[in-house]
């Protein structure tokens, strides 16, 4: 964990989350963007998949206790090396660790102090994807890890009736 992430004042630890992420992506941050879409581009090394990727869906849970993420990729086996472990970088790297536990098999990622829930999916398994339930809260937001390689119209179109119906007050 970093030293300079967190401050004290009044007692509370706070986390400076534009200190995290730095520059470039503060107008597309859960918190500033409203759209129901979002794309991110650009060549490797531009903190995409670390800040919107890696940060941004632990701060998801953290900040609501009904939300669930599903992470995606073209094939499911392509995940544990990238996102997966990127999550579990960032994780480490908030000195979150102790709150978070982490299973290889199946993927996923537990909040363990309400059981919320960051799981990981292939397009290449379409029922796998379709038959997400959590046991608490909502699946509220996909992922979708190097989106050029969602091959057809249809995969998308699945994950996106996944986050169809009502949702509770304040998440969008």
């Amino acid at each position: 964990m970093r030293d300079n992430l967190y401050k004290t004042v009044d007692k509370f630890r706070q986390c400076n989350i534009y200190g995290i992420i730095g520059g470039g992506y503060e107008r597309g941050w859960f918190t500033n963007c409203k759209c129901r879409y979002r794309l991110f581009e650009g060549a490797r090394n531009t903190k995409k998949s670390r800040d919107i990727g890696g940060y941004e869906p632990i701060f998801k849970i953290l900040s609501n206790p009904l939300r669930n993420i599903v992470f995606c990729r073209q094939n499911d086996v392509d995940n544990r090396q990238s996102t997966y472990a990127n999550i579990c970088f960032c994780i480490e790297d908030l000195g979150l660790k102790m709150l978070f536990d982490t299973k290889v098999n199946p993927l996923e990622i537990t909040y363990k102090p309400t059981g919320q829930k960051i799981v990981f999916r292939g397009l290449n398994n379409p029922t796998s994807i379709t038959s997400i339930t959590f046991e608490h809260g909502y699946l509220t937001d996909v992922y979708i890890e190097e989106a050029f390689q969602v091959q057809f119209f249809e995969d998308f179109r699945k994950l996106d009736g996944s986050l169809r119906g009502k949702l509770p007050q304040g998440l969008s």
